[in-house]
């Protein structure tokens, strides 16, 4: 808690920008992260990397049911999904989950840490969000409440996402290396519910070298 205390805005406005770009890459792979959330994210020599991709999986694949069952912390999740189990999980979902992100990076709070159970996912579906932290820039307010709208369609792209987090004088820092390197790598769970294992070993190891 003592090293949040000394983030300056611009500390965490990059640390949000570097998740962001990360899923970015995902995306542009057309690949779903399904549990995005702080504990998956690790801060390595000052970066944000995100991991854990035991239960991604390739958009193409998805039927037009999606999924049987939820993922994930419940703060996170699509709030369509807590109400809806077979609600299809979409890119959009992500967003949801980067929203909530943004909001932690920006209080160094668990999201509804004191409220548990079925309550807080109908709490959450019906609207229910953290108030903004006092001193928070409009810019990164305003971007990521547009991410946890409960409508999946008025969410913005992780293509928006970035356009704007350069005009906070953030720019492309990861993606184009990442993808490059995931152009060498066989993403074999075409035919399969969940990534390959190599895979995602191989794009752990290189989010953390």
């Amino acid at each position: 808690m003592e090293i949040f205390k000394n983030l300056t805005w611009n500390d965490k406005k990059k640390l949000a920008f570097q998740i962001a770009d990360g899923l970015n890459c995902l995306h542009n792979e057309n690949i779903l992260h399904r549990d995005l959330h702080s504990k998956n994210i690790v801060i390595h020599e000052n970066n944000a990397k995100i991991t854990d991709f035991g239960i991604s999986k390739n958009q193409n694949n998805q039927t037009s049911t999606a999924y049987i069952g939820n993922f994930g912390v419940v703060a996170y999740m699509e709030p369509k999904r807590l109400i809806n189990p077979k609600f299809p999980y979409t890119k959009s979902s992500d967003i949801y989950s980067f929203g909530v992100l943004m909001w932690e990076i920006s209080s160094g709070c668990t999201p509804f840490k004191d409220c548990y159970g079925n309550g807080l996912g109908i709490s959450i579906y019906n609207g229910a969000r953290e108030d903004t932290i006092p001193g928070t820039p409009e810019e990164y307010e305003i971007l990521y409440k547009n991410c946890w709208n409960k409508e999946p369609e008025e969410r913005p792209t992780i293509n928006k996402i970035l356009d704007e987090f350069k005009t906070m004088g953030l720019g492309n820092i990861v993606t184009s290396n990442l993808v490059k390197d995931l152009d060498n790598l066989t993403l074999e769970s075409q035919t399969s519910d969940q990534l390959n294992p190599d895979f995602c070993s191989k794009l752990i190891l290189y989010l953390l070298s």
